[in-house]
């Protein structure tokens, strides 16, 4: 975490930040629409319907932590290096050990829990196919942690350190726990439509099990966002999809 500062982002990492993102929105053109029956627009014009919310949400998320993020001491290092054409490279690296590390810890330890939970789960999420891994790495680990950790994180921290703090110094630690655990809680609850759009029945046992599988990592990559830089948060979610892919088979 590095120490707070007046000025906002430039531009330039705003938008390659925002391209970054986008790559995964334009991804969820690979999810397969539901059958609609006799549709009154075109199946084209749905799947471009489908990527204007996600696009609003990616762009405001972007401008909120390219604004508050500084003040709050949070940051993209890599990223802004790169849009302002300096070595990105060597901020990376210390973000890379403890990424590969905890997203491969998570993984295992939500592989664990899935086998668990198949015991206790109805057999429809057991039989229903996961998305394409290119989605998973693109949508989840590069356009959700700019959502949830960039956008809202910083938010919410930013919150607590204006409201509570009055602006003085780095925020204190229950304001950065305050906002890893309400912003991993939102994380978690954001993946209950998409398990209803598939079918699934949102039991108490299966809502649960999706809130705890997806919050436990949500509060690993509010940590590393925190700690280390944003580029931790996205490549440890890549390695959490990643060792999944290669545990389940």
């Amino acid at each position: 975490m590095g120490q707070p500062v007046d000025a906002a982002i430039s531009w330039r990492s705003q938008l390659l930040l925002w391209l970054l993102g986008m790559t995964g929105v334009l991804s969820l053109l690979l999810l397969p629409l539901p059958p609609l029956g006799e549709a009154p627009i075109p199946l084209m014009a749905l799947r471009v319907l489908v990527l204007v919310q996600p696009t609003i949400l990616l762009t405001i998320a972007v401008l909120i932590g390219a604004r508050l993020a500084p003040a709050v001491g949070l940051q993209a290092p890599a990223v802004v290096a790169w849009s302002n054409r300096q070595n990105g490279w060597s901020l990376l690296q210390p973000q890379l050990w403890p990424a590969l590390l905890a997203g491969l810890l998570s993984g295992v330890l939500l592989w664990g829990i899935a086998g668990v939970g198949q015991f206790l789960l109805p057999p429809e999420l057991t039989s229903t196919a996961a998305p394409p891994l290119l989605l998973r790495f693109l949508y989840g680990g590069i356009t959700e942690e700019i959502l949830l950790r960039w956008g809202l994180m910083t938010f919410l921290l930013w919150l607590g350190w204006r409201w509570g703090q009055r602006r003085q110094g780095l925020p204190q630690k229950h304001w950065v726990a305050i906002a890893i655990v309400l912003s991993a809680f939102v994380f978690a609850a954001a993946h209950l439509p998409y398990a209803a759009a598939l079918g699934l029945p949102l039991t108490p046992v299966l809502t649960g099990y999706l809130l705890l599988q997806n919050g436990l990592f949500g509060l690993v990559a509010g940590y590393l966002y925190w700690r280390y830089g944003l580029e931790a948060a996205i490549v440890a979610h890549w390695v959490v999809h990643l060792a999944l892919a290669i545990l389940q088979g």
